[in-house]
């Protein structure tokens, strides 16, 4: 079967058009509904028309053609998966997204809109093109093999994830699972979900499942020799053992990474691998031996010019001085931050939300009369920003300086407000539940 109708309705509904409004003049809404649903095969005469109107331009090429563009499309998707070259990802993706696809087999028009989206969360640019086909691929289901469930329900739970609604990206990651072992899926593909699946896992704090499907994943990698979706694996697992309080197991994990890092000159692993280091020595309370992996971090960030990535890193040396009430330290280290931040609070998204965590260390621990008015600030920004983390985090310090000043009220209604953040992030409503 042709794919005209799904690509007329989508480009339709791309451009807000009603059904009246596009068949009006060239057929009658009834028969355009049953061309848009694949109910009938228009003539060839009324499908002009109606590209026309629409005002797109579609290639129609031949059966075999088209079975060696996704084949083609295929192979670039097997190699954004397991390398994310992005340069590499965005420059041979033109080819395929210049015009629309007229694709005479239907099983093709799903595949070709399941490899590109893919390839498009993968660069996650926030472009018109991911949503243009996400709105293709979240109405696509009739008539799907096993394999295209597989990826569509795959492809639909990271596109939550990294919309941060991680369970309803768990809810579709396991629809994938029924399809997982239907004999049409390549080893690399599994082991790619097992890899979205343990991320998932952990942001909804299943450590446990993100251990065993990481290590799942890890093992395609080590054999495959790819070596950065392995650090990845190893990373993931000792994050999760340090959220279970298995610290000996976390290093292990994180010296495991380093290794492979240090072998093949994955430096920007290695600053990664050292911020987590830091990390878990800073749960531990060992402030110094946190400081030190933070420093060395920092180091390669600044050879690298990794203007986020060192923001973080100033962030968590300044909080384990924090921790210590060294407070010449905390401003040293507060003013080398706000050095780099180019514009304020007004800068770009990252750095404004740097902005804010800096300012207010300063105001704290110069025990400023502004630090009121700047956390209540800040925690706007943050709502705004969907940054629950740092809205409880920011609510709770507000509350104990209200306490602190005697204005109850106002405390109780911070401390509120923090509490209804830890009963979403346990998934919970009521108290009894805890």
């Amino acid at each position: 079967m042709s794919s005209i109708g799904h690509i007329i309705k989508s480009e339709r509904l791309n451009q807000s058009m009603k059904q009246t409004t596009l068949a009006k003049g060239i057929c009658s809404t009834s028969y355009l509904s049953k061309i848009e649903n694949n109910l009938t095969i228009p003539s060839d005469e009324v499908i002009t028309f109606l590209l026309k109107k629409l005002n797109i331009e579609i290639d129609q090429v031949s059966s075999e053609k088209e079975n060696k563009v996704i084949a083609s499309l295929s192979e670039l998707y097997k190699m954004g998966v397991l390398k994310r070259d992005k340069k590499f990802i965005r420059e041979s993706l033109q080819k395929y997204t210049n015009k629309n696809q007229y694709f005479l087999q239907l099983n093709n028009y799903y595949s070709y809109h399941l490899y590109l989206f893919r390839l498009l969360l993968i660069l996650d640019d926030k472009e018109d093109s991911l949503q243009s086909t996400y709105n293709v691929i979240a109405k696509i289901r009739d008539g799907m093999d096993e394999k295209q469930k597989f990826i569509i329900n795959l492809n639909l739970g990271l596109y939550s994830y990294l919309d941060g609604n991680y369970q309803e990206a768990l809810s579709r990651l396991e629809m994938s699972l029924r399809f997982i072992n239907n004999g049409k899926n390549e080893e690399w593909e599994i082991a790619d979900f097992y890899n979205v699946l343990s991320l998932t896992y952990f942001k909804c704090n299943e450590f446990f499942n993100a251990i065993n499907f990481a290590s799942k994943s890890l093992l395609y990698y080590k054999d495959n020799l790819l070596f950065e979706r392995a650090i990845d694996n190893y990373i993931v697992i000792g994050i999760a053992h340090k959220k279970m309080r298995k610290y000996e197991e976390a290093e292990k994990n994180y010296n495991l990474a380093m290794k492979l890092a240090k072998d093949y000159k994955l430096i920007n692993y290695e600053e990664v691998i050292y911020q987590n280091l830091g990390s878990l020595y800073a749960i531990q309370g060992c402030h110094e031996k946190a400081i030190e992996f933070y420093k060395l971090s920092l180091r390669i960030k600044e050879e690298d010019c990794n203007a986020e990535g060192y923001l973080l890193t100033i962030l968590s040396i300044v909080k384990e001085y924090s921790k210590q009430s060294d407070h010449e330290q905390v401003l040293k280290w507060c003013k080398k931050g706000l050095d780099k931040i180019v514009g304020g609070k007004n800068s770009n998204k990252e750095n404004s939300s740097y902005y804010f965590h800096l300012q207010i260390y300063i105001n704290y621990h110069n025990f400023n009369n502004e630090l009121e008015n700047l956390l209540k600030e800040a925690i706007n920004y943050f709502e705004k920003e969907q940054d629950e983390r740092h809205v409880q985090k920011y609510s709770i310090l507000l509350a104990d300086y209200f306490f602190k000043h005697n204005k109850f009220k106002a405390a109780s209604l911070y401390y509120q407000k923090s509490n209804q953040i830890l009963f979403k992030q346990k998934f919970i409503n009521r108290w009894e539940d805890l």
